[in-house]
């Protein structure tokens, strides 16, 4: 048996977001019964869409099951679907079917092979991949860039870093080993013992050293002036990257003699990795840790629940851990993005979790979760009863990522008790002082046609849907400041009379105006722009770009420039710092990962340490080359 699938997308009907064409051909000798054809897309239909060629069965998020009107596919045959009216279209080739099945009426399942998304337009294809070349302007192999430098001479050869006698020596084989297991086959750059050729390094601490920052005196030993651990460990990463340049990469040499000084440009230094779309085992995350303490950023944002997956354990809901954490044909979450038929399933546990916590501290990053409400909680919906409004019409609303009436009800009592439950659980898992709860993209007319949430509304004199989300958000917030924990809160959550900003931090993504608009309403704020700092979005026009791409196209070239402060007020909030992010939609693999994060996570990364007078494009992209991947 042999089942392919062609498709193409054209701009047409206007007005809309453009159709889709597609042509699932038999190949095979014999005919197929197709009771069904299964499909995940990132472009999507809703109920306005037309559809020629069969019957929309479900629609759920980015998965669809059509109903063929051609009940048998004889060999060589060929079954024509049409989508029209897409209420997301498509920009480039990775945005058509990702996966497809078929369901035969006996229940077997058989396997559709796809090719990539053509355009019936007349559009440009464009050059895939960039990656600027750069220029090393300097021997000195060190990214994020110091905030000063002053370099008078290269060693001849690449000598071994240890510690003097007098210096703790666990610091020094933490770095080692970090060294080791992102660059498993490279030379070893640092030691715990003397070494022919090899140069010491004595630790000082010195408390006017500013917070996270240090010193580097090259001479016959290397003197590391830090005033935390932080500082010391970055100083000792520093050396290690200098030296692992210098020893593979013929542009780089290490210093012989002069100085390093250097302390981040911003507190928050941030990546937020979306293990809720798709599931990373523990693995996948400690990896990412190290990339990051390479890069010397300091915040890992876990985006741990949304409406494709739960992956926070629960004791009060066991189910999240089984029906929130798995999709599959059949089952109440269905299989999404690059899912089969099987689907995927995936949770964390309280041992997992310790794990990755650990692996922070010792990092120094700190892990803040993100447990999403009210909005993006369909897998919640469909693990725990009693949070729907039983009066509250199917498909009353459709999220942006295609989910219907995924939002918890703010005029049901029982989503403020299972808030607080998850939160309760949340707190006792993470210490950190922010649990994140998301509070972003619900849709504008949900609850419109819940009878409960109007009556709710009419009660406290609400009106409109963020209103409504807003006195949600600070019953939450305050549950949280009687525990002694800060919200964090994606930038909507200032909508609709907001939430008190004492207590709370923002992630503003969507706008600079936006960003420049809550600190002048007094909130702390992580900016996390996602024209510039979504590592998911295109980052080349034409056609062959792969991505998302409803931010625009986010070049490597235009994420490094990208300068957050421009245009900021004075106060009274502030910016506490800036923040990438790795949402995975379409990122559903390591190797997707790499193939699109990189350089702009390493590009972000310098934007949050190193002054913007000290930055320097062609230097950081030849530098760029030499970061470690997933």
């Amino acid at each position: 048996m042999s089942l392919h699938l062609t498709q193409s997308w054209s701009s047409a009907p206007h007005g809309t977001k453009g159709s889709f064409h597609f042509r699932l051909g038999n190949l095979g000798t014999t005919p197929v019964n197709v009771a069904r054809f299964c499909y995940t897309s990132l472009g999507r239909i809703d109920e306005t869409s037309v559809v020629t060629g069969g019957k929309v069965a479900r629609n759920f998020g980015s998965y669809v099951e059509i109903i063929p009107d051609q009940a048998i596919l004889p060999a060589l045959g060929v079954w024509e679907l049409r989508l029209s009216g897409l209420i997301y279209g498509a920009a480039n080739r990775s945005q058509g079917v990702i996966t497809a099945w078929v369901e035969t009426d006996s229940g077997d399942i058989l396997t559709v092979t796809t090719e990539d998304l053509l355009t019936e337009d007349d559009l440009p294809r464009g050059a895939g991949k960039i990656w600027p070349e750069g220029h090393a302007e300097s021997p000195l192999g060190l990214l994020p860039w110091p905030a000063e430098a002053r370099i008078d001479g290269w060693c001849e050869t690449l000598p071994r870093l240890y510690p003097t006698p007098t210096s703790d020596p666990r610091p020094f084989l933490q770095v080692a080993r970090l060294h080791a297991r992102l660059f498993p086959t490279a030379p070893t750059v640092m030691g715990l013992q003397p070494a022919t050729g090899g140069t010491a390094v004595e630790l000082r601490q010195d408390e006017t050293i500013p917070a996270e920052g240090y010193r580097l005196t090259f001479g016959d030993r290397i003197i590391l002036t830090h005033g935390c651990d932080d500082g010391r460990r970055h100083g000792l990463i520093a050396l290690a990257q200098m030296a692992h340049a210098a020893g593979t990469d013929p542009r780089y040499r290490f210093p012989a003699s002069g100085e390093i000084a250097d302390a981040p440009r911003f507190g928050w230094r941030g990546l937020m990795f979306d293990v809720a779309r798709n599931f990373f085992p523990v693995s996948v995350n400690l990896r990412l840790m190290d990339i990051m303490a390479w890069l010397r950023m300091n915040r890992l944002h876990w985006h741990l629940t949304d409406d494709e997956g739960w992956r926070i354990p629960s004791k009060a809901y066991p189910e999240l851990g089984t029906i929130g954490a798995t999709r599959a044909r059949g089952a109440p979450m269905p299989p999404q993005y690059g899912d089969g038929p099987n689907g995927q399933s995936g949770a964390y546990s309280a041992n997992d979790i310790a794990t990755v916590l650990k692996h922070g501290r010792d990092l120094g990053i700190f892990v803040m979760p993100e447990v999403e409400m009210p909005g993006h909680a369909a897998s919640l919906l469909a693990s725990v009863p009693g949070l729907r409004d039983p009066d509250e019409p199917e498909c009353s609303y459709r999220s942006v990522q295609g989910f219907t009436n995924n939002a918890l009800n703010p005029g049901i009592a029982k989503s403020y008790e299972v808030a607080e439950t998850l939160l309760d659980e949340a707190r006792a898992l993470f210490p950190g002082d922010i649990i994140h709860v998301g509070a972003d993209e619900v849709d504008i007319s949900a609850w419109a046609q819940s009878p409960a949430a109007q009556d709710f509304a009419r009660k406290h004199g609400l009106t409109t849907t963020h209103e409504l989300q807003a006195h949600f958000l600070r019953h939450v917030q305050a549950h949280l400041k009687a525990k002694g924990r800060r919200i964090g809160v994606w930038d909507e959550a200032a909508e609709g009379g907001g939430i008190a900003a004492d207590s709370a931090v923002m992630f503003a993504w969507r706008t600079k105006e936006k960003t420049a608009e809550l600190i002048e309403k007094g909130y702390d704020v992580v900016a996390t722009p996602g024209q510039a700092y979504y590592l998911d979005m295109v980052e080349s026009e034409g056609w062959d770009a792969r991505g998302i791409s409803w931010a625009g196209v986010s070049t490597p070239e235009a994420s490094y420039a990208h300068e957050v402060s421009d245009g900021l007020p004075d106060g009274p909030g502030r910016l506490l710092g800036v923040q990438a992010a790795i949402w995975c939609e379409y990122l559903h693999d390591v190797e997707r990962i790499n193939a699109i994060a990189f350089p702009r996570l390493a590009a972000v990364a310098e934007s949050a340490w190193t002054p913007p007078a000290e930055k320097s494009a062609p230097r950081f992209f030849a530098l760029s080359r030499l970061v470690p991947q997933l």
